[in-house]
């Protein structure tokens, strides 16, 4: 992860297009789009752009009341193809990424951007923190922090962005070949290692920029973010196995979910262990049995993700990506 500095250089004030896409977001997309607009930064300098996938939860009608562009994406199902479309009617010299149930400091904006006057930065990544979690599922994701942005593995592979809060030189965004929209997941790494190769520059991490995510706080959609996460490693991996560097090509992969296995049974015995010595505590902390319940939950989702992963791919052989979108 490499940290941006943190100066800011006030002549420096790019126009921006922040791209939104939204899939029956009616839960979220008022708090997201209220902070959007209360941003630290020239109005007149930024542009909102929300594209609408398919929704059909009075989400575009209720867009419409901000003084916002609204597009819609109505042929391919999947925030990456959605994203593509707005880009399309984009304008700004820095394109900035963000979701729907995702809510912005008011000094993100700048805080993102202001590392885009160094001409050898071609991506950003901000940190996402929880969003006043209340929910055991939304405290388990606090104490998590399953977001890593601009994550660097190993020096001598790129980073990866996440476009719940990032931002990418627009020229550099097309030219690289935009989000592929075969992808339902993961298009997001894809991109940014596509960017970070092609041109040669870097992404930087700016910690500054923070935006806070709105968890689902049920557990049947813990358990499907990180069986998504999975699949996508392995998708990621069909493509990257054999580039120069990449830190989880098959034999890692495979290491690394025989250890997830024996996770599994880890958490289990530390339930367990909970049940039987409980009683003998002064003070139960809170969450105290479901903690180690979540953890079993979200490792056996990542490794079915990876399973089902590797079915699809044909163990990283076929090249799902000429198939056309799996939505999952």
């Amino acid at each position: 992860m490499i940290p941006a500095d943190s100066n800011l250089n006030p002549a420096f004030v790019p126009s921006v297009s922040i791209v939104i896409p939204v899939y029956n977001g009616m839960r979220t997309i008022q708090t997201c789009l209220d902070a959007i607009f209360q941003q630290d930064y020239p109005r007149e300098k930024y542009e909102v752009i929300v594209v609408d996938n398919n929704s059909t939860d009075g989400t575009p009608e209720f867009v419409q009341k901000y003084p916002v562009k609204l597009v819609f994406e109505h042929q391919i199902q999947g925030p990456h193809a959605a994203t593509n479309t707005g880009v399309k009617e984009a304008r700004g010299e820095i394109l900035v990424f963000t979701d729907s149930d995702c809510v912005p400091e008011p000094d993100w904006l700048k805080h993102l951007v202001a590392p885009f006057a160094d001409e050898t930065v071609v991506g950003t990544g901000g940190r996402i923190e929880a969003f006043q979690p209340s929910t055991p599922v939304e405290r388990f994701l606090d104490q998590m922090k399953p977001f890593k942005n601009a994550y660097q593995a190993t020096p001598n592979f790129p980073a990866a962005l996440i476009t719940g809060n990032c931002a990418i030189r627009r020229d550099d965004f097309i030219a690289a070949g935009m989000f592929n929209p075969h992808m339902y997941t993961g298009a997001e790494v894809d991109l940014s290692y596509r960017v970070q190769l092609q041109t040669g520059k870097r992404v930087v991490f700016v910690p500054e920029a923070v935006v806070y995510h709105i968890f689902s706080p049920t557990v049947k959609r813990l358990g499907r973010h990180f069986y998504i996460y999975g699949y996508s490693e392995i998708l990621l991996g069909t493509i990257y196995k054999d580039v120069p560097g990449y830190p989880w090509p098959p034999a890692e992969q495979i290491k690394t979910m025989f250890r997830q296995f024996r996770a599994l049974l880890t958490y289990l015995a530390s339930f367990g262990f909970r049940v039987l010595s409980f009683p003998f505590r002064r003070t139960i902390p809170q969450d105290y049995f479901l903690t180690p319940l979540f953890w079993f939950w979200v490792e056996l989702n990542n490794l079915r993700g990876k399973i089902e992963g590797l079915w699809v791919t044909r163990f990283y052989r076929r090249k799902f990506w000429e198939k056309g979108v799996r939505v999952i």
